[in-house]
């Protein structure tokens, strides 16, 4: 599938992280922005521009389950792969409740993340 063009950001503190998950993005044609917190996704009115998500689940203050949350009841949910280095069954439930969302656990198979979101992202843009 021709991802070039779609636009997927990635929401984590970790700026090795977003560096990472940029550059694995980057060389598959994935166009990426980077934000730190939950918070920032928001004031950046990014729900409306982009085709995907690479999203931490723990997060300061707002959680990227919160995050989620919102974006659906909110009706601009995108394709969203939840990453984080705690497994934590109670969320992987609350995860099962959302439309087109996988759990990574980090560190993660880089192919399970591009493929997932190759197939779901769709671009938005005009080519």
């Amino acid at each position: 599938m021709n991802v070039a063009k779609a636009r997927v950001c990635i929401v984590d503190d970790d700026p090795a992280v977003q560096d990472s998950v940029r550059a694995l993005l980057a060389a598959f044609g994935f166009e990426t922005h980077c934000v730190a917190s939950a918070e920032d996704f928001l004031v950046g009115n990014f729900s409306g521009s982009i085709d995907g998500m690479v999203l931490d689940l723990r997060l300061p203050k707002m959680s990227g389950i919160d995050l989620l949350t919102q974006l659906t009841e909110q009706g601009t949910a995108v394709p969203t792969v939840v990453i984080s280095g705690h497994r934590d069954e109670d969320v992987l439930a609350q995860l099962a409740s959302f439309q087109a969302v996988i759990f990574l656990m980090k560190p993660f198979a880089p192919d399970r993340l591009v493929d997932f979101l190759s197939e779901h992202c769709t671009s938005k843009g005009n080519g």
